[in-house]
């Protein structure tokens, strides 16, 4: 978990914690609402997942994919204004 969070703040994404024992519909709100594009995962955990249209990188699976791609550091944007996580909450909205 921590190579991956270190890798989504390194390429200037945003981490979206979703709890795998959250129901489909939940987890397909906060996939919709963060406008995410890809997750980060584990196999075991795939199935659990709504129909997405992004890609799903699993860290315990994709090893050939992930040494495809460039060592070199990412040519990055990255300010201290971007943002480093969303979290949601079980609140209720008004």
């Amino acid at each position: 978990m921590v190579i991956g969070l270190l890798g989504i703040l390194k390429a200037g994404a945003a981490y979206v914690p979703m709890d795998p024992s959250y129901p489909k519909e939940r987890l397909r709100y906060i996939l919709e609402d963060s406008n995410a594009s890809v997750v980060v995962t584990q196999e075991s955990l795939v199935d659990g997942l709504p129909s997405f249209a992004g890609k799903v990188i699993c860290l315990d699976k994709d090893w050939v994919k992930v040494a495809r791609e460039s060592e070199k550091n990412p040519v990055s944007q990255v300010d201290p204004e971007n943002l480093a996580y969303v979290l949601f909450t079980s609140g209720v909205q008004r």
